[in-house]
């Protein structure tokens, strides 16, 4: 999937070996990087650099399915709503 900035706001997934599947909440993407918001309510940034690209970064990604959005909006809690 390629991700451009458009793609603000909208649920992504990725598969990982041995631990199922992460969806998280893109904040933004630009040619520096890419950063998502996990249930959680915890923000990940991504950097580019001159030896990985957002293309990269984002190989493995894929717009998260109906069920996989509907997960992740019944588990979120933004922070510090879930820091006790």
């Amino acid at each position: 999937m390629k991700i451009t900035p458009e793609h603000t706001g909208t649920c992504v997934s990725w598969s990982i070996p041995c631990t199922g599947t992460v969806t998280v909440r893109l904040a933004h993407a630009d040619q520096h990087g890419v950063s998502y918001t996990c249930t959680d309510g915890y923000r990940e940034y991504q950097p580019t650099s001159f030896a990985l690209s957002l293309n990269d970064i984002t190989a493995h990604w894929r717009r998260a399915t109906p069920e996989e959005t509907a997960e992740f909006e019944r588990l979120y809690r933004p922070a510090p709503e879930n820091w006790d």
